[in-house]
């Protein structure tokens, strides 16, 4: 069946280790639509005083585009916190398996176009002459890598997280299917006092 995850990084217990991923994908999506939104409204301000290049258009659909992904980033936390704390059932944390992996899918997408455009972007100190250029130069040599690095790590986390998401919803499965099994198999069918343990 391949390799179980039975602990989050090593030594958390997987339902905490839920919970704990919610909060960080909650606490990060949250934030990063609030600045999103903020600089959508700086740019409307922006286009209604002055007007605004094509550019500065295409960088405010950008955010737009991010604001919705990170809304939906939030969204799905806050209902993997419901589904980890409250609901506990395997449908639920199953959703949110699948909602976790079309984060990771999302990810990708965001990671691979900061990473292209880094790359497009690098090419553009030629448009600066003299000590503009030697400083655009110097930002962008420090900027690809950290683009391609930083991409690298937030794709892993977020495919290491789905699969702790995942994991924590087969063992609930397990665990619910383990219930049924010993109440079916029960004696005596009006009496099902039995306690499970998350």
């Amino acid at each position: 069946m391949g390799l179980q995850m039975t602990k989050c990084c090593f030594c958390i217990p997987l339902k905490a280790g839920v919970i704990i991923i919610s909060l960080l994908w909650l606490f990060g999506g949250l934030s990063l639509t609030i600045f999103g939104v903020l600089n959508f409204i700086l740019y409307v301000k922006n286009k209604e005083s002055k007007g605004a290049s094509k550019e500065y258009s295409t960088a405010a659909t950008f955010v737009f585009i991010m604001v919705v992904i990170y809304t939906f980033i939030t969204l799905v936390a806050a209902f993997g916190l419901y589904a980890a704390i409250f609901s506990k059932k395997y449908r639920m944390l199953k959703l949110y398996s699948i909602f976790g992996y079309i984060i990771v899918g999302l990810q990708v997408i965001i990671s691979t176009s900061v990473i292209v455009s880094s790359i497009i972007s690098n090419g553009g100190c030629a448009n600066y002459s003299g000590e503009n250029s030697y400083v655009c130069n110097q930002i962008s040599s420090y900027k690809l890598p950290y683009d391609i690095v930083s991409g690298i790590c937030l794709i892993l986390l977020s495919v290491y997280f789905s699969l702790v998401i995942s994991a924590y919803a087969r063992r609930k499965k397990e665990i619910e299917i383990a219930v049924i099994s010993y109440l079916n198999e029960s004696p005596d069918q009006t009496n099902h006092n039995l306690v499970v343990a998350n």
